[in-house]
């Protein structure tokens, strides 16, 4: 019989059958569609019918939950709820908080404690670099202010108990899966399950069960977040290849020995990427884990969503997202560091449910970006490099003395006469250095730290060329060098205050740009003949996306000009004499005698108060850059934004497709966004460090920081691929060969 027959006949079969239950069901309904027989029965046809054959799911369930809950310990025996519940709550009360002030539970450590812990825990999973990022991000959480600080110490705490749950239980069951072919066709079933259904239909039972809190909310994020680690666990072990695993039992190995020695160690990439995994989707939960009353930062970015509360928001928000990128760099593979949060938490969602196939895409990715590690010695240093070095540590040792010795402020504070009272009063004749809170500030830090960067460059390049980080090379001079110009020069056009009278600059900043200016020029002789080379090729093509985003920092810097630098809402700046004069009348008012028609009641004068002052906040002093009476940076800033465009284009390859043009040219760049960030950090920082109650920089200065920072990222591409050249010992033999043969044609008969 031909395939079309056998397809028609088997289409016939299921239509046939198909009309067989249809007819079925019409028989029933009509049989049995109705309880009374003097009442109309619904058609067939009718939705009416579907109330007939009501099925009580609902119903069996609250059954369950009730019987669970009120017979079920009774009926079993022991309590079967409570030793679930049981290692959740042993860890939470133990090791997060209690409420007995343990030095040893994450949220009665202090601050700094955390930070070290953090620094350890980074600096033993990955290394130094990573703990230091985690230390100061979880610092700068810190700075949020201690009711932020409270909520990021439980939400560590909260994350890290549910990992270690996951842990605990996957990476033992993943083992077991890949062993033994029976658990795991038992496994797979429930792990579809868990991956299919949504995480708001599976809470509910939980809540049934072990009420709202800590405990009830870790479980849902186990069960959201345990299916990659079990399952990337199983592949792992069962990836080792056979001949290994056959080699170690003919050599009379046990099975743990087998399974320690030779399965777990091979099968290490593919669990640590689960267990990669697992973090970022318990992070993803963070959300659901506040609606089900854990806290957390996810509670305080629910409350900010309700009350329509912005500032609570973005920095509910900023900390979720310093504390994700935290646990997230210190867990994820060497494979993936090049990606950012967001894409990593857009893979593990998108392959939650096959999981495995992250474990090809790290692989491409590794080999994509692994470089060939050559053998040889790196390029000697130039006579050009050496003389640029120089160069550059004579200006950052200039710029070091200037903030160390010599006097940045004199008869006032400049930062401190915009954020704080009592410096307007400070002596005419009393003089303050660069790393005073009065004089210098972080203008003058910033300043010292870019001299000692250099210094370590230069140190680096004599001792051991190429053998250290790129931060300490040609292009890290080039960056700390442009900070070391562009701080000093900023402090030196940034206006004082309008209301002191007897400030003036000290020569400090004067002699701390001089040394700036001198390092920029001996980085860029150092930088324009250092023996970089490429690691891949690049593109031969103009990348225009960079020139159009360094056109639109040029705008994004007009703007930040044109928004507040600084919020003034101190008593004494918002309480006009209008308003003063009101209030004195209403304190009058309520000490008048109760008979008189004019006398306030103390509720009366205590809400005419409250008025008074709502209304004197909504008009508070606001200076952005451009004004008379503000910091005055904008043309500055927008020249600095408009040279890092014009950079950019030799960077992009608008002049040319040479790589090694493009990538000094980038370096350029990268040092003018990084030269931006220091402008509009060491003034935030500045403000902070010194400023009164009710008064904070504005956010004219995180747009130009923001700015900065996307101005610099665009040529973080360029930049990664570019390492100093290695020489080998063939090589420099045949050069020096060349280089003493004999004129061929000089040597040639006439």
């Amino acid at each position: 019989m031909s395939e079309n027959n056998k397809s028609t006949n088997r289409s016939l079969g299921y239509g046939t059958f198909g009309l067989f239950i249809v007819g079925a069901l019409v028989v029933i309904v009509r049989m049995f569609g109705g309880r009374n027989q003097n009442e109309e029965r619904p058609g067939f046809g009718d939705n009416l019918v579907l109330d007939q054959f009501t099925i009580p799911v609902g119903d069996w369930a609250e059954q369950i939950v009730r019987w669970v809950d009120t017979d079920m310990e009774s009926k079993i025996g022991f309590d079967l709820l409570g030793m679930i519940e049981w290692p959740f709550g042993l860890l939470f009360s133990n090791f997060v908080k209690s409420g007995n002030d343990r030095w040893w539970e994450i949220t009665d450590m202090p601050w700094w404690g955390v930070c070290a812990l953090f620094f350890v825990i980074g600096s033993a999973f990955r290394n130094v670099k990573i703990g230091l990022f985690a230390a100061s991000a979880l610092a700068l959480c810190g700075m949020l202010g201690i009711e932020y600080w409270d909520e990021v110490a439980l939400t560590l705490g909260m994350v890290i108990v549910a990992v270690f749950l996951c842990a605990v239980i996957g990476i033992p069951l993943g083992v077991l899966c890949g062993r033994v072919d029976g658990v795991w066709n038992a496994v797979r079933p429930a792990l579809d399950a868990m991956q299919v259904i949504h995480s708001f239909v599976y809470m509910l039972p939980f809540i049934f069960f072990f009420g709202i809190g800590f405990e009830s909310s870790t479980m849902v994020t186990m069960i959201f977040a345990i299916p990659p680690l079990i399952r990337l666990t199983n592949l792992g072990i069962r990836q080792v290849p056979e001949d290994v695993v056959e080699a170690s039992r003919a050599y009379g190995a046990p099975e743990w020995r087998v399974l320690l020695d030779v399965q777990l160690p091979l099968a290490r990439p593919a669990i640590m990427t689960g267990l990669n995994q697992t973090l970022l989707l318990a992070i993803s939960m963070l959300g659901i884990a506040a609606l089900m009353g854990a806290g957390g930062l996810g509670l305080l970015v629910f409350r900010a969503t309700n009350n329509l509360d912005v500032a609570l928001g973005a920095s509910a928000g900023l900390a979720l997202f310093t504390v994700a990128v935290v646990l997230d760099r210190i867990s994820q593979t060497q494979a993936t560091d090049g990606m950012n949060l967001f894409t990593r938490l857009n893979r593990a969602l998108a392959n939650r449910r096959n999981p495995e196939l992250l474990l090809a895409e790290e692989e491409q990715a590794a080999k994509t970006g692994a470089k060939s590690d050559q053998a040889g010695s790196f390029a000697l240093v130039t006579a050009t490099e050496s003389r640029g070095a120089l160069i550059s540590a004579i200006g950052a040792v200039v710029a070091l003395v200037s903030t160390l010795f010599l006097t940045w402020s004199e008869g006032g504070s400049k930062v401190g006469s915009f954020a704080r009272r009592a410096d307007l009063a400070i002596a005419p004749d009393t003089t303050f250095g660069g790393l005073a809170a009065e004089g210098g500030s972080w203008f003058g830090i910033l300043v010292m730290l870019a001299s000692l960067a250099v210094l370590g460059s230069v140190t680096t390049l004599l001792l051991k060329p190429g053998e250290v980080g790129r931060f300490l090379g040609a292009d890290g001079a080039m960056f700390a060098a442009v900070v070391m110009l562009t701080t000093p020069l900023g402090f030196l056009v940034m206006r004082e205050s309008s209301l002191t009278t007897t400030y003036s600059d000290g020569s400090g900043p004067l002699v701390a740009a001089l040394g700036g200016l001198l390092a920029v020029v001996g980085a860029t002789l150092w930088l324009f003949d250092t023996p970089y080379t490429a690691r891949t090729p690049l593109k031969p093509k103009v990348n225009r996306a960079r020139v159009v985003i360094a056109g639109f920092c040029v705008l994004w810097a007009f703007l930040s000009g044109l928004a507040a630098w600084t919020f003034d809402q101190r008593q004494d700046t918002v309480i006009t004499p209008e308003i003063q004069a009101a209030l004195d009348d209403v304190i009058e008012r309520a000490e008048l005698s109760p008979d008189d028609p004019n006398y306030l009641s103390a509720a009366e004068a205590g809400a005419e108060i409250g008025r008074l002052n709502a209304s004197a906040r909504q008009d508070e002093t606001i200076y952005d850059n451009f004004n008379n009476d503000g910091p005055g940076l904008g043309i500055y800033a927008i020249l600095l934004a408009a040279v890092g465009f014009l950079a950019s284009l030799p960077a992009a390859g608008v002049f040319g497709l040479d790589e090694q043009k493009r990538w000094r040219w980038s370096v350029v760049v990268a040092g003018l966004g990084i030269g931006m960030l220091a402008l509009a950090g060491a003034f935030v920082i500045s403000i902070f460090r010194v400023a009164d109650p009710n008064f904070v920089s504005g956010a004219g200065a995180f747009l130009y920081f923001a700015t900065g920072a996307f101005l610099a990222a665009t040529s973080r591409s360029t930049m990664a691929e570019f390492r100093r050249a290695r020489v080998f010992a063939g090589e420099a033999q045949q050069s020096d060969d060349l280089a003493h043969a004999p004129d061929e044609e000089a040597l040639a008969p006439a």
